[in-house]
Formats: C-alpha cells, sequence, structure tokens
C-alpha cells in the first residue's frame, strides 16, 4: 500500500528518449521489468527492413495513421496488409515482417520485458526493402488486424482496451477538463504514456497527503501498487497504458471523480473550496 510512501518516491516522472533511425524512432515507453511497452514512428513514405525480434511474441497497436505489414512465413512467401488507426495485429514470435506508411505514423508494441528492448535482427537491406514497398505503395493490400474492444464511454473521456492477457493495453481519452476518480491497485502495475495532450495526475500518498504531477506528450509514468492515483485532464488528452494483467476486482475506488476535488497538501483551500468539499 502507499501509506507512508514521501512524494519523491512516487513523483518520477520518465523522459523515454527516442533512438532515430532511417525510417523513423524508437522509444522505450518504461523500464517496468513486467513487461516491453515501445512507441514506434514511421515517417512518411518510410520502410523497414524485413526484420524479426529474439523477444516476444508482440501486439501491435496503430494509434495514428494507416500502415502497410509485410510478413514472410517459414516457407519464403511474403504476403501485405494494411492496417488502419484504432488496430491491433498480433506477431507472433519470430515473426519476419517490415511496416511501412504513406503518412507519418505511430506504432505502438506491447510484449515481454526484455533487458535489450526491441531488439531486432534484420533479414534484407534498407534498399531492398525500399524497392519492395514502392509497389506496395502503388496498390493498397487488403485490411488485416482486429479493432480495439470493449470500448466504455465515461463521464469523463473513454477507455478502449486494446488487449487483456498477462500484457495489458488500453487507450484512454481525457477530456479537457474530465478527471477520474481516485483509486489504487493490490496486484496491478501499470504505465501511462502521454501521447498527445497535457494530464495532471493526482497522487495521495503518507498520512493522506495529496500531490500532483504534470504529464506531457513523451513523458510515462509507472504506477505500482498501493500507489492511489487519478488522472485530470488539462487539456484533451490520450493515454496508451501497458499493464500487467488488468481485472475490474483490483481496482479500489478511494473518491469518486464526479464529486470529488483534489486539494493538494501544499495548497491552501479558500472557505468557498471548503464549503464545496463534499462530506
Amino acid at each position: 500500500m502507499s501509506y507512508g510512501l514521501t512524494l519523491e518516491q512516487v513523483r518520477q516522472i520518465n523522459h523515454p528518449a527516442p533512438l532515430h533511425v532511417a525510417w523513423g524512432s524508437i522509444t522505450a515507453c518504461t523500464q517496468m521489468p513486467q513487461y516491453g511497452f515501445y512507441r514506434i514512428g514511421l515517417l512518411a513514405g518510410a520502410v523497414q527492413p524485413l526484420h524479426f525480434h529474439p523477444s516476444g511474441p508482440y501486439q501491435l497497436f496503430v494509434e495514428k495513421g494507416e500502415i502497410i505489414v509485410r510478413i514472410l512465413d517459414k516457407d519464403g512467401n511474403i504476403s501485405a496488409g494494411t492496417v488502419r488507426a484504432g488496430t491491433l495485429l498480433t506477431l507472433p514470435l519470430y515473426s519476419v515482417y517490415s511496416l511501412a506508411s504513406h503518412e507519418d505514423a505511430v506504432v505502438y508494441f506491447f510484449g515481454p520485458h526484455s533487458d535489450e528492448g526491441l531488439q531486432s535482427l534484420q533479414v534484407e537491406t534498407q534498399e531492398a526493402a525500399v524497392e519492395t514497398a514502392s509497389h506496395l505503395f502503388s496498390r493498397k493490400p487488403g485490411i488485416i488486424g482486429q479493432p480495439t474492444t470493449d470500448v466504455r464511454e465515461k463521464y469523463w473521456g473513454r477507455i478502449e482496451t486494446i488487449l487483456s492477457n498477462d500484457v495489458a493495453g488500453k487507450r484512454i481519452l481525457v477530456r479537457k477538463g474530465g478527471q477520474s476518480s481516485l483509486e489504487f491497485h493490490v496486484e496491478k502495475r501499470e504505465t501511462y504514456y502521454i501521447h498527445s495532450g497535457f494530464l495532471k495526475l493526482g497522487l495521495r500518498i503518507g498520512r493522506a497527503e495529496n500531490h500532483s504531477i504534470v504529464l506531457g506528450p513523451g513523458d510515462s509514468y509507472d504506477v505500482n501498487p498501493g500507489v492511489m492515483h487519478m488522472r485530470m485532464a488539462l487539456e484533451d488528452t490520450v493515454i496508451i497504458e501497458a499493464s500487467t494483467r488488468d481485472c475490474d476486482a483490483d481496482s479500489y475506488l478511494v473518491e469518486d471523480g464526479q464529486t470529488y476535488r483534489h486539494i493538494e497538501i501544499d495548497s491552501k483551500p479558500s472557505i468557498i473550496e471548503k464549503q464545496e468539499q463534499p462530506a
């Protein structure tokens, strides 16, 4: 539980730096040992060489744009498909594949933790990949992948389940001015990555002390079991969440976000604010 934790123990914001490559960038969104969570940025007109990951399997979720996936099977045959935004594609262990896009695109990967990160082994040159992709760009391969499931509209925004396994993922929209309830988990470990917008994350620690931190685009925050937290959007904000297995029974409500006001320990509420606090 979070009782007794200090602000310094829970306020750490991650600022993961992207690794820039010829076709875009790779960002390790967290260093949590329970799962791997990566952001892939594809430049318009760029293409990855065919490659595979020694670790895996991975689930690929397209957040922005539309991508073309080439897949090389064990018999040496290549197939291709188009994955639209809001769609999930499973990449089995040792899948040999390549991503390309007509436009700037953003893809998130969910899978097992690896000390080496999203390590890749190429099986073709960049030049060969570009030549092959030029033919794919001239025709649009068929649609593949699955849309998100379990979409829940909330008074503050929306939650979409991307995947729900030992490694879970969600897409969370918090509308400007919206706030979720204050809650904590006993088992679940989760990471918020800010895809867009600005989020004020309310925390209750120590002897019921309220604090907050602000996360912007490209920031991430790891929420450990027992840490009481709530989401408050300073503008429309999209969060991509990775976590250990998710279960509604492991979400414990502390304060109802529809009536609660998160007044911080180092602020001095006015008499009116005190009066407006629910009993």
